[in-house]
């Protein structure tokens, strides 16, 4: 039988047979395609790698446009936080689910994936076996690109780049970098991944910059900026088109954090500098609705601009250790989630999750599971 509406907006069913002889098969028997996509869009995304295996119909579904539009009609999304994350030595004598997600089989640096909305803690599976320690991560749509790190063997900086398309679970090995570099500034802009500064093999301050295309699979060169900058952060800017080198330090000063910044304006194909706009170097930083906000030692801070500085906009996250934190903002902006250590005694080295409200101005902390409380040194977010 054909459905109906079968086929509407790009979605339809199996076909048994070859041309003209086609019979179309249903998503689901009696239903039209297009109230099956419905249910299928309301699949957790957990479940996806099983539903896509159920049959091509339901693989090829989930694949187009229709399916992510349903999700989003249907309230099902869910926002999706990748952390590159060291394992957590203690959780090995801590009790906990003995499976693939388990203390044991916990990885030195990996990827791990806590969603927001759901509440719940998983490993990202088929990731690369091995991921350079300190590698970075950053997201274009639901594309998550792992960059850079050190070779876990002869610690020394790497060009690798691996790619997760978290709509099909499916990871590829994406172009190397034009540079192995490690500590640099890494965030997604206009639709491109740009990646600046760092250290080289040497441990020499690089103030190279190149952005990624994950659609092309392709590095543009830029030029340089105007200073070295190890260790500095990444952003977009307001517009959510440009992007921010944040501070750094050069070779010759190591650990002399820089109070300033450089960003690149693509129509120029050029670095401009801003000065005055680095908060304390134990701070992070994070775009939210266009604008930058800074996580330091007393409170949520607002970039105003040259002129107006910083002005606060919400408290410090209870419990969090200063120097620790990384940021990303999720829901379209609706909410920040702050990785970071627990200060006090009672910390014991682990970590926690902090989930900042926008609108209400208030924190949550989450306590993840002991296999998930390691130090997360990158984020990244992806809403499917």
């Amino acid at each position: 039988m054909r459905s109906p509406r079968g086929g509407g907006g790009g979605v339809g069913g199996c076909y048994r047979g070859a041309g003209a002889g086609q019979e179309h098969v249903d998503l689901i028997p009696g239903i039209p395609d297009d109230v099956a996509v419905d249910c299928l869009a309301r699949v957790p995304h957990a479940s996806h790698r099983a539903m896509r295996r159920v049959c091509r119909g339901w693989r090829s579904a989930a694949a187009t446009p229709a399916f992510a539009s349903a999700r989003a009609q249907a309230g099902a999304n869910e926002d999706l936080v990748y952390l590159m994350q060291f394992g957590n030595p203690s959780a090995a004598d801590a009790d906990g689910p003995k499976d693939d997600d388990g203390p044991a089989n916990t990885p030195a640096y990996g990827v791990a994936v806590y969603n927001v909305t759901n509440g719940e803690w998983r490993r990202e599976r088929g990731a690369p076996p091995v991921v350079p320690v300190f590698a970075q991560c950053a997201a274009v749509g639901t594309r998550l690109a792992v960059l850079g790190g050190w070779d876990p063997r002869t610690f020394e900086p790497v060009a690798d780049v691996h790619v997760l398309d978290a709509a099909t679970g499916r990871w590829r090995r994406g172009a190397p970098m034009r540079s192995a570099r490690s500590f640099f500034a890494c965030a997604e802009a206009g639709g491109k991944i740009y990646v600046a500064g760092g250290h080289d093999k040497h441990k020499n301050a690089l103030k190279t910059a190149e952005a990624y295309d994950p659609e092309a699979d392709a590095w543009d060169p830029l030029p340089d900026m105007s200073e070295e900058r190890d260790e500095c952060d990444g952003m977009a800017t307001v517009a959510g088109d440009r992007f921010l080198a944040v501070s750094g330090y050069r070779t010759a000063r190591q650990g002399g954090f820089e109070r300033d910044a450089e960003w690149f304006d693509p129509a120029a194909g050029a670095w401009r500098r801003l000065e005055r706009v680095r908060a304390p170097p134990s701070a992070a930083h994070v775009v939210v609705k266009g604008r930058v906000w800074c996580i330091e030692g007393n409170a949520v801070m607002e970039w105003m601009g040259m002129r107006r500085g910083w002005r606060e906009v919400g408290p410090y996250p209870p419990g969090l250790k200063a120097g620790t934190a990384r940021a990303v903002c999720v829901g379209g902006g609706d909410k920040v989630v702050v990785t970071g250590a627990l200060d006090g005694e009672g910390g014991g080295g682990r970590h926690a999750v902090w989930v900042f409200d926008v609108k209400t101005k208030s924190w949550t902390v989450v306590r993840p599971p002991p296999e998930f409380a390691g130090f997360v040194f990158s984020v990244a977010s992806v809403r499917i």
